[in-house]
């Protein structure tokens, strides 16, 4: 049986045991400094988010910040609803072990989202089961969906409107969840103006909120721009759940000003992508502190960020990344970190969206390019091929067999025809 394995089970209890050997072996290490490299000067260790509930060894975690005396975690105002939350959050799209969960609520962390889509439902039940006692202690936030879905595990729609579908996707969260509200109801993957603008949508929310059941509205995009905007001119929104990191700091950057001066709590998912994209570069090798670790400290930086949530489904990866909210960058490490990602997002996808509609042929180019980082960067193998899989019919890239050029065109310089034949190469 491997490590790995026998670590999946791993309790909290067992857990702290082996932090606190771990750690005082490390401290005669450090000789007391209040923050030091964990191992000696090597390349960002790839992480394994996919191994769910893994031990946290310390003696393993190389290039990692480790705070020895903890100053603990701080928190921010989420826009117009004035919820006090961790600069930290928690995503659940691959959590397992409830016991990770309980240890981010020791560490400090309040924020945890989830969606109805991730592990097919049961990340909600998961999530609800490790919150039960101390549900009033956090802020919930999962999501709904704008067109008709299948219910996991069934074969019918919700419902035969958007509104309809909307109200059944959220009394299915909620007993899922085992709650009788939800703190944020965020629109699933909005990419258009119609979504964020439409009267039936709001009203669905409005009744929603009237009903006890949700207290706050929001919605999510991978940056679109012309979205953000439109969501800040109607007023509707509380919140923003954006993809924004080092890699995007340009295009996204302003609408995130703009969106947190107009009152939305601004929530910043895919933090860790230049991390992701260059884990094997070179540029990242002599932080202190590894990539990923610098990648949160940059998007924390931004005070218009009311939260950074990312996906900490073992004990080491929670503690890594609490690791990094214990101490900043200073102005010379925040431009060598800049100037490292400047290099591994030459010709990387920044998730901006350009290539969405740029395909005569229907190929959801945008869509397959974020499957494929979750593949690659990620390590969700099997959640980027269903995501693949469930695309509709002429939308993957199958169809590129047929055609004699591509007419997607990235700004950064992607090679699109090429990472879409990858892409189904891997997923299909």
């Amino acid at each position: 049986m491997s490590h790995a394995d026998k670590d999946r089970g791993l309790t909290r209890r067992d857990f702290l045991k082996r932090a606190a050997a771990g750690a005082a072996g490390m401290a005669a290490g450090i000789g007391g400094a209040t923050l030091h490299r964990a191992a000696a000067a090597g390349s960002p260790r790839p992480r394994a988010r996919q191994n769910n509930g893994g031990a946290f060894a310390a003696p393993r975690m190389r290039g990692v910040v480790l705070p020895v005396a903890r100053a603990g975690m701080k928190y921010r105002t989420l826009g117009r609803t004035k919820l006090k939350v961790s600069e930290l959050g928690m995503g659940t799209i691959v959590t397992q072990n409830p016991d990770v969960i309980h240890r981010a609520m020791d560490l400090g962390i309040t924020y945890f989202d989830t969606a109805e889509c991730y592990q097919n439902g049961n990340a909600e039940v998961k999530l609800g089961e490790a919150l039960k006692g101390r549900r009033d202690k956090v802020v919930v936030a999962t999501k709904w969906h704008t067109e008709p879905r299948i219910r996991p595990g069934a074969n019918a729609p919700y419902g035969h409107t958007p509104a309809a579908d909307l109200r059944r996707s959220l009394d299915l969260s909620l007993q899922r969840l085992k709650m009788d509200h939800v703190d944020l109801i965020q629109i699933h993957g909005a990419d258009n103006v119609a979504q964020v603008s439409s009267d039936e949508l709001w009203d669905a929310f409005t009744q929603a909120r009237k009903d006890g059941k949700v207290r706050f509205n929001g919605f999510s995009t991978h940056g679109s721009i012309a979205t953000m905007d439109a969501a800040i001119k109607n007023g509707r929104y509380d919140a923003v759940l954006t993809s924004y990191s080092a890699m995007t700091a340009d295009s996204l950057g302003p609408v995130i000003q703009r969106a947190h001066q107009a009152g939305l709590g601004v929530i910043a998912m895919k933090v860790l992508q230049p991390a992701h994209e260059g884990k094997d570069s070179e540029v990242f090798r002599p932080f202190r502190g590894n990539a990923y670790q610098k990648a949160i400290q940059w998007v924390l930086k931004d005070k218009n960020v009311s939260t950074a949530i990312v996906d900490m489904p073992s004990f080491e990866v929670l503690e890594e990344d609490f690791a990094a909210t214990q101490t900043g960058m200073t102005k010379a490490q925040l431009g060598e970190f800049e100037a490292a990602v400047a290099v591994v997002a030459a010709g990387a996808c920044h998730l901006c969206g350009a290539c969405t509609g740029q395909c005569p042929a229907g190929v959801k180019v945008a869509d397959i390019m974020r499957y494929l980082l979750y593949h690659d960067g990620y390590g969700h193998r099997e959640r980027a091929a269903s995501l693949y899989r469930g695309l509709p019919a002429g939308a993957s890239a199958a169809a590129c067999g047929d055609c004699a050029g591509c007419k997607a065109v990235c700004p950064w310089g992607v090679p699109v025809r090429e990472r879409l034949e990858r892409a189904h190469a891997v997923l299909a």
